[in-house]
């Protein structure tokens, strides 16, 4: 299963492409010497690439002068395929293992490649993905497939259990966060918008709603988006740690001068721009957007599947049933009051029509006995 890391490792490097395509890789050195050969040289190229990347890619381009093998490191891959395969390329690329490589010539590689390893190693079957305890209404088995494989290696082979969904349990940001309390640990939000775009992130659990502004999350985090057709994964550049904020009248991923995906209060709306913490474009067809559906995605061992389903089924319903509950036996009552009322309107119709009906049989009894009782007296 190794090979599925290697779409985690292009994700990772591809926001340091910028600053690396503008110099030569036999400019850039490990010591000192990268002023002269890269800094004096190359100066132009480098500040026009930093003006392209913003702050948080230029920051994170300093990793571009460690050993690439810090980077495996930083994305927690030990899989021996995928170690053997980065150090199998770096041995191709300069003769030593990734500890003895600068990031910046493996980089220039792998960019190179993007292409050619998403077509070999991006499409997970699927058929061997985990098993889901509902279908999703938001993605299907390829945007899955590319999610699946962009989790971290800890999530990956769990089976997946819908914590929360708006057609299910109702238009209610306190339900998804109560919901999410029910699977701890790494979380999948999906949005889809009324134009069709599909994005969302990957959150800790239980998403804890806060008074103050204080973010949540980790390394493990991103978000994404299919806009361009298939998802792009954008994961954390270093910059800051401003995850997920969770409050009462929102929900927001990401941070700095804007928010990568924001949600209001009731579900409704939303918006997606540029964040310094994912280095992201914005998620959605627009910035400005209005919500369609979402899901809430939890990832569970197989041995805790059963006990997840059972107790996702006994959780106890969120307002939004409550209240329907409420209203429609309200609806059932006074519908009954009403057809009640009917009814005794029509036998009270009825009463007055046979009365009616009773009252003209008497009077026609009468008009016929009355020339009897005329020609009786007058016969006396």
């Amino acid at each position: 299963m190794g090979f599925l890391h290697v779409p985690v490792l292009v994700d990772a490097i591809l926001p340091l492409s910028a600053a690396a395509m503008a110099l030569p890789p036999l400019s850039i050195r490990g010591d000192l010497g990268v002023v002269s050969t890269a800094g004096v040289r190359y100066a132009y190229p480098l500040l026009k690439s930093f003006a392209k990347m913003r702050p948080q890619g230029v920051l994170g381009a300093t990793k571009l002068l460690r050993p690439f093998s810090e980077i495996v490191d930083s994305l927690g891959l030990k899989d021996p395929f995928i170690r053997n395969w980065v150090d199998l390329l770096s041995f191709l690329l300069a003769g030593v293992k990734s500890d003895g490589v600068l990031s910046a010539e493996m980089n220039t590689l792998l960019v190179e490649l993007e292409h050619l390893l998403r077509l070999l190693f991006s499409d997970f079957p699927s058929d061997k993905l985990p098993k889901m305890s509902k279908p999703s209404q938001l993605m299907t088995e390829n945007t899955r497939s590319d999610l699946y494989v962009a989790l971290p290696v800890l999530s990956q082979g769990k089976k997946w259990v819908l914590l929360y969904s708006t057609w299910r349990h109702g238009i209610s940001l306190s339900t998804l966060y109560r919901r999410s309390n029910l699977c701890p640990g790494l979380s999948l939000l999906v949005v889809r918008d009324r134009k069709g775009a599909v994005f969302g992130g990957l959150v800790e659990a239980p998403l804890k709603p806060s008074t103050k502004k204080r973010y949540q999350g980790s390394n493990d985090t991103f978000v994404f988006t299919n806009t361009p057709g298939r998802p792009v994964i954008y994961r954390p550049t270093g910059v800051n740690r401003y995850f997920t904020l969770y409050s009462t009248e929102y929900l927001a991923l990401g941070g700095g001068n804007h928010f990568a995906l924001y949600l209001d209060s009731d579900l409704l709306n939303g918006s997606s721009l540029a964040s310094e913490t994912y280095g992201n474009s914005c998620l959605s067809h627009t910035q400005e957007f209005e919500v369609k559906e979402i899901e809430l995605w939890g990832f569970v061992y197989a041995s805790k599947y059963e006990e997840a389903i059972s107790m996702l089924r006994t959780e106890a319903p969120g307002i939004f049933y409550k209240v329907s509950f409420v209203v429609g036996h309200a609806f059932t009552l006074v519908w009954l009051l009403l057809l009640l009322d009917a009814l005794i309107i029509t036998s009270n119709q009825m009463m007055v029509t046979l009365f009616g009906i009773g009252q003209q049989m008497q009077m026609r009894n009468l008009h016929d006995h009355m020339p009897f009782f005329v020609h009786k007296s007058c016969r006396k």
